[in-house]
């Protein structure tokens, strides 16, 4: 027994397949299943059940778990502690939204390039509900998504607060002034589609405020919702951090104003070792968001 036959076992419990495992640790599946097959004979006991398609533990597998993972993350925080980053080497799954990958994202992967040149940055960029799927799943190491988020088995961050506001474009002539949800309401909304966490946000506001817009046009992307609603087919809610500067749009005064909405860094708690720890803190420290003042709430 070694210690990438425990790191082999670990990544199998973790990814649920001998193939995912096998694209974490940058090797082949013949030698992530040798590895496990070698840890098996070392202890003499099965920790796999290779009786259905999935990778299931055995008993004793769940029960050597236990041990595997503190002798794994032991070995992550001695080599962080006594080792070079430059020497980490493997790759990182990291799960964002969109707003996340339009502005800051590219500083981040930047930061890890330099301080990690060995570890390999696999990005999955999607909607909330499909980073938060594959997050629960154990297919991504860290998510950076809009919260709040919770649950006993994962640990999150504040990243701030990022503000959006209703925008037009120029050519519909929408007067200046303050409106209200339902002066909105006889314009096409244009958003993302119902996996993202902003589509229950705007349809909440609506519903809130006893209006109903005459029609809602969603798509997968919010530069697809900015180019849509820069052609004039409707209006959108859309950061202003991003979108501001464009001439085709303006900002539109309603009232009440959707409140900002707070992005997290989340990671599941069974995968706190001091590669995903580093860069949590470099997303924190990356991030344009507002910061929360703990004092001010």
């Amino acid at each position: 027994m070694n210690l990438k036959h425990i790191e082999a076992f670990v990544q199998v419990a973790r990814a649920g397949s001998v193939s995912a495992a096998a694209a974490r640790l940058n090797t082949t599946q013949p030698a992530i299943s040798m590895r496990i097959k070698d840890l098996e004979r070392s202890l003499d006991i099965e920790l796999l059940d290779r009786s259905r398609r999935s990778v299931r533990l055995t008993p004793a597998g769940r029960v050597f778990l236990e041990r595997a993972e503190r002798i794994h993350t032991l070995t992550e925080e001695a080599l962080a502690e006594f080792g070079s980053d430059k020497a980490t080497a493997g790759h990182i799954r990291l799960g964002v939204t969109e707003t996340v990958a339009l502005t800051w994202l590219p500083e981040l992967v930047s930061r890890i390039n330099g301080r990690f040149p060995q570890v390999a940055v696999e990005l999955d960029v999607d909607l909330t509900e499909g980073v938060w799927n594959r997050l629960n799943r154990g297919d991504l190491e860290v998510a950076l998504l809009p919260g709040p988020i919770g649950g006993p088995n994962l640990q999150t961050r504040s990243l701030g607060m990022i503000r959006y506001d209703w925008m037009a474009s120029r050519s519909l002539n929408i007067p200046d002034g303050m409106l209200t949800p339902t002066d909105l309401a006889a314009w096409p909304i244009i958003t993302l589609s119902h996996e993202s966490n902003l589509h229950d946000v705007i349809e909440g506001w609506f519903r809130a405020h006893g209006a109903r817009p005459r029609r809602i046009d969603v798509c997968n992307s919010l530069g697809v919702v900015a180019s849509l609603t820069m052609a004039g087919l409707g209006i959108a809610m859309l950061p202003p951090s991003i979108f501001a500067a464009e001439q085709r749009l303006m900002t539109l005064t309603t009232e009440p104003r959707l409140s900002d909405l707070e992005f997290v860094a989340a990671h599941p708690r069974n995968m706190a070792s001091p590669l995903i720890r580093s860069i949590v803190d470099m997303a924190e420290n990356v991030s344009t968001f507002r910061r929360i003042d703990p004092e001010a709430e």
